[in-house]
């Protein structure tokens, strides 16, 4: 079956046999995966495996469950959420948000086309460590934490704010 892993389809052999946790009575079902790495790749599960799409439907779980992994340490890393001072939940659920925000439009901006000038423009900002990287959240939170690093007065200089024509001092009395 074809599988994506780093980038590329790879096609992939699989098969499974059942086996036993020394420490555990029960059993469980070890899923074999050739020719993406170099050696078998191993994934353990206890769900039963009874036909040959449960054995696909298992490595393709495992394969998807990567790239969520991949979005919780990118969040973590970029954004130190494990690093922060809240005392409230409400505070933690708005911070949450706000990142989770962010990892949208780094998602979004991943996704368009490498001939996008504002993408190529953030992606020469961020140092490069590899030359070509499948996912790409980290370098372009880097390139846009470069750009706004030459920023002295912050973001809220580059919009303008509706002021009224004419200003005019109001005193107000109270008797």
């Amino acid at each position: 079956m074809p599988l994506y892993y780093r980038g590329k389809t790879h096609d992939a052999c699989l098969s499974h046999v059942k086996v036993q946790i020394t420490a555990s009575r029960k059993d469980i079902y070890l899923v074999l995966v050739y020719g993406i790495t170099e050696h078998p790749m191993m994934l353990a599960t206890n769900k039963k495996i009874s036909s040959k799409e449960a054995v696909i439907r298992i490595a393709k779980l495992y394969f998807s469950r990567c790239r969520i992994e991949e979005y919780f340490r990118c969040k973590k890393q970029v954004f130190r959420f494990e690093n922060f001072r809240a005392r409230k939940l409400r505070a933690i659920n708005a911070l949450n948000f706000y990142i989770t925000l962010c990892m949208a439009f780094l998602a979004y901006m991943s996704m368009k086309p490498e001939t996008n000038v504002l993408k190529v423009s953030v992606i020469k900002t961020a140092i490069l460590i590899k030359e070509k990287v499948h996912f790409c959240c980290y370098r372009l939170a880097k390139g846009i934490t470069g750009i706004l690093a030459y920023t002295k007065e912050g973001v809220r200089l580059w919009f303008r704010t509706k002021c009224p024509a004419y200003r005019q001092l109001c005193l107000k009395f109270t008797v």
